[in-house]
């Protein structure tokens, strides 16, 4: 991937963690944040929805997903794992 549309995002003096934004040819947004000092990686995304975007009969649905993040899974069996594994 080249360059071209890459954003070096404004940052205080005292960040020392380097970014880079852009965006794919799907049109999704794209921030890249590099800590040399962690031992792990990540990745977020904002899916620029909510409870205000709940269907009438659903209400509820964004916080009942969130809340199916952090329960238990096949890969991570032990409750909060997940949670504890980013942290």
């Amino acid at each position: 991937m080249g360059h071209e549309g890459v954003v070096a995002p404004v940052k205080p003096t005292t960040d020392s963690y380097t970014y880079m934004a852009f965006t794919l040819p799907n049109g999704l947004q794209v921030l890249l944040v590099h800590d040399p000092d962690t031992d792990k990686g990540a990745a977020s995304m904002d899916v620029g929805a909510g409870s205000l975007l709940d269907p009438p009969e659903f209400l509820g649905l964004a916080h009942f997903t969130e809340h199916m993040l952090f329960y238990s899974s096949e890969k991570y069996p032990v409750e909060d794992e997940y949670s504890k594994f980013i942290s």
